[in-house]
């Protein structure tokens, strides 16, 4: 697949917890390529490692091993700031508790990360 047509890629793809005996593998080798448009869902049981897969597709955490892109870039090697610039620009996120600011109507807490970005809303 051209890389210009891929949203995001996982190359060996890993994240571990922990040390010795106590080590968690909760991402083991994951490769995967969702092109751009297309819409995925990922399931599995509580403990499984989706929430940590999605975490490290978007930046939020640093992978044990592998490679991550987003948008044709490769996003593992980036620094902090880069990073943030990136989810800021590239990468939205809904959790499940939702991390409003109270003060905010709802509709101020969908402008505001569009305002950080720089955009009119």
């Amino acid at each position: 697949m051209n890389v210009a047509n891929v949203a995001v890629r996982a190359c060996g793809l890993m994240k571990t917890h922990g040390q010795g005996q106590s080590r968690v593998r909760a991402v083991d080798e994951v490769d995967l390529e969702v092109p751009q448009g297309q819409t995925l869902t990922v399931m599995g049981p509580s403990g499984c490692g989706k929430s940590t897969l999605l975490h490290l597709l978007g930046g939020l955490e640093r992978p044990t091993g592998g490679e991550v892109w987003v948008a044709g870039r490769r996003i593992d090697t980036l620094s902090e700031r880069a990073l943030a610039r990136m989810r800021r620009r590239s990468v939205g996120f809904v959790f499940q508790a939702f991390h409003l600011v109270e003060e905010l109507s709802a509709a101020e807490n969908v402008e505001l990360p569009a305002l950080l970005a720089g955009s009119t809303v």
